[in-house]
C-alpha cells in the first residue's frame, strides 16, 4: 500500500469514528449507564449533599466546565450556558433565601425541548441516568458520584435525597394544580437544569477522579 493510500484509509477511518461519536451523542447516549462501569462500582460512593449559593462569583467552576464537556460528548443538545448573577425570590427558592447556582457557577442549562420528541427522550434518558440505583442498590448513583444535587426540566425537579423527580415549584399553585400561561423558559420545558454541589464543582468526587471524567 502506497503513502497516500495508507492516508486516505487513516482519514476515512478517522471519519468513521467521529461519524459514530456524533451519532452516539444525537441519539442520547448514557447506553450503558456510566455509574454501573466497574471503575466506579468498586469505589466508595458520596453521600446525598445540597449546597446552597450565597454570592455571585466571577467564573464557571472547574466541575461545571468539565460537565459541560461531558455532556457535549454524550448527549443530545447544546449548551445555554453557566454563569449568571442572580437572586431567587419567592416559590423559586428551595429554602429560606440566597442565590441562583448559576451566580456560583455550579449551575448549567442544557437545551432540550420537552415539546420535541427526540429532545424530550434525551433529557428523559439524562435524568433517569442520574437518578436511578446502580447494580449495588445505591439510590441516584451517578448523580451522587458526579455531584449533581439539583436537576429541573419541563415542570418537574428532583434535589438530592428525594427518590424520584416531584413536581417544580414555578409551575403549581399551592393547592397542586398546574398553573396557566407558564413561560417555558422559566417551566424548564426547554431546557434542563443541571445543579453541581461544591465537592462535584471542584472535582473531587469519585466519577470526576475516575477515567470517566476525563
Amino acid at each position: 500500500m502506497t503513502v497516500g493510500a495508507r492516508e486516505a484509509t487513516a482519514g476515512l477511518v478517522a471519519a468513521v469514528i467521529a461519524l459514530f461519536a456524533c451519532a452516539v451523542a444525537l441519539g442520547g447516549g448514557l447506553s450503558p449507564n456510566p455509574a454501573n462501569d466497574p471503575r466506579l462500582l468498586s469505589k466508595p460512593i458520596e453521600d446525598f449533599r445540597y449546597d446552597e449559593a450565597t454570592r455571585c462569583r466571577n467564573e464557571p467552576t472547574r466541575g461545571m466546565k468539565a460537565l459541560d464537556k461531558w455532556l457535549g460528548r454524550n448527549i443530545r443538545g447544546t449548551s445555554w450556558g453557566i454563569m449568571r448573577c442572580e437572586r431567587l425570590r419567592g416559590r423559586l427558592l428551595r429554602s429560606g433565601g440566597g442565590y441562583s447556582l448559576h451566580a456560583e457557577g455550579r449551575a448549567l442549562d442544557w437545551h432540550l425541548d420537552a415539546r420535541k420528541v427526540k429532545d424530550r427522550r434525551a433529557a428523559m434518558r439524562l435524568i433517569r441516568a442520574l437518578i436511578t440505583r446502580d447494580r449495588n442498590g445505591e439510590r441516584a448513583a451517578l448523580a451522587r458520584r458526579m455531584g449533581v444535587q439539583g436537576l429541573i426540566f419541563d415542570c418537574k425537579s428532583w434535589w438530592s435525597g428525594q427518590s424520584k423527580l416531584g413536581k417544580y415549584s414555578y409551575c403549581y399553585r399551592p393547592n397542586g394544580e398546574k398553573r396557566d400561561g407558564l413561560d417555558a423558559t422559566a417551566a424548564h420545558v426547554d431546557h434542563v437544569h443541571i445543579e453541581l454541589n461544591w465537592p462535584g464543582a471542584r472535582k473531587r468526587t469519585s466519577f470526576w477522579r475516575s477515567p470517566l471524567g476525563d
